[in-house]
């Protein structure tokens, strides 16, 4: 249960804090669609070059639980510094800080909650379902409370004034929730004694030869560059949705709140039996399912001219997650050695990271030179490499063919 509320506050958290980011930038410090862009690329350079040190430490000491704990406290910490930054070169500074040394929340926790799941014999989507709870949730509430709700019915109207500024809504509920879950960490109980023969690793075991092993798995070098390729490009080109939707579309900053509903509620229902529904379709099949909804739903972002119809395209988004969460983590466990698993979901983090402040930052510029309309139509350009990769991938067909989740 403490897992699921510490994915529920981690997540809930990155609701508010990822839906406002660019818009308090854009609008409270003033910054370009450029100055956003290279903000986020220097952000997840950081990650990029950090996780791997924080996932080799975690596997060579085994402080997993320790880092976890750390991550947290820095991003209270480093939160509260940016939320006071007004000026464009601290704020790079800040963030390089911010990012760095939260990194390791999102891998440590991964690796927690699956060995958990694992050796409970319990479904880690129904431990990862509470993240979508938290981001629809969190994300609603605080798009409602900047901007308010009015609602219609039968000629009476009811809701209430947004009372919320956007500089809390960014960053107060970021750290507050962060702070809970960092307090929660203290709760989880210590990690039971390892008797299975195939996983027995010794404290300190770990080495540079496990390093250079996990480099050269091919078969786990593939899933890094088809999440990147996919998976990345999608959540690249959907944080500039916010800006979109409320500079081009017109839209009010409540429509937060209704992209939330459309994205999050379907997750919430095909998650807890996205285990069971991936294994009946078929791992690889499953794979290619995911990145064909991907195109669509970029399609309706790429041309859609009304706010509601694009929210309507997010709720495809739990095929994807499904896909990422559940596929590509029991990928990971199933190629990769019980050893190196802390750094090889590290360089996930990274691979991820490097994607997608390249993307960001190249997003960035066709924002601000050619149209937000043309950051989404980019971007079904990198899904369709990542289709084309999955189609002919002998990898997929290879793990569909062992993996029982």
């Amino acid at each position: 249960m403490l897992s699921k509320l510490i994915f529920f506050m981690m997540v809930g958290s990155m609701g508010a804090f990822g839906s406002f980011i660019n818009l308090h930038l854009e609008q409270i410090v003033g910054l370009t669609g450029s100055q956003i862009g290279f903000i986020t690329f220097v952000g997840l350079i950081t990650i990029v070059i950090v996780n791997p040190i924080w996932g080799y430490l975690a596997d060579k000491t085994g402080k997993h639980a320790f880092l976890l704990k750390l991550g947290f406290f820095a991003a209270v910490a480093t939160g509260a510094l940016y939320f006071s930054m007004r000026h464009f070169l601290l704020i790079v500074i800040v963030v390089i800080l911010f990012e760095g040394l939260r990194a390791p929340i999102i891998p440590m926790l991964d690796f927690l909650s699956t060995d958990y799941a694992e050796k409970q014999n319990y479904d880690y989507g129904r431990i990862r379902v509470y993240a979508a709870w938290g981001w629809m949730s969190i994300a609603m509430a605080t798009g409602f409370m900047v901007a308010g709700m009015e609602l219609n019915i039968f000629g009476y109207s009811f809701g209430f004034p947004g009372f919320m500024s956007l500089e809390f809504a960014t960053f107060g509920m970021f750290i507050i929730m962060s702070f809970v879950a960092a307090c929660l960490t203290f709760l989880l109980p210590k990690p039971a004694p390892i008797v299975s023969p195939d996983q027995a690793v010794k404290k300190g075991s770990f080495g540079k030869k496990d390093v250079k092993e996990l480099l050269m798995n091919r078969r786990f070098v593939f899933i890094l560059v088809l999440t990147m390729l996919g998976f990345v490009t999608l959540e690249a080109a959907f944080s500039y949705s916010t800006m979109h939707l409320v500079t081009a579309l017109g839209a009010s900053e409540g429509i937060v709140s209704w992209v939330a509903l459309f994205t999050v509620a379907p997750e919430i229902m095909i998650l807890p039996f996205g285990t069971v529904l991936l294994l009946r379709f078929g791992f690889k099949n499953w794979y290619l399912f995911a990145l064909a909804t991907m195109m669509l739903r970029l399609a309706v972002y790429g041309f859609a001219t009304n706010p509601i119809i694009f929210a309507a395209g997010g709720m495809v988004h739990g095929v994807m997650i499904v896909m990422h969460v559940i596929g590509t983590i029991a990928y990971i466990r199933k190629v990769v050695a019980p050893n190196s698993l802390g750094l090889a979901f590290t360089l996930l983090a990274s691979s991820m990271a490097l994607s997608r402040a390249v993307l960001s930052f190249g997003f960035g510029w066709v924002y601000e030179n050619i149209s937000s309309f043309a950051v989404f139509r980019v971007a079904m350009i990198f899904v369709l490499v990542a289709l084309i990769l999955a189609i002919k991938s002998r990898h997929l067909k290879e793990v569909s063919n062992e993996i029982t989740v």
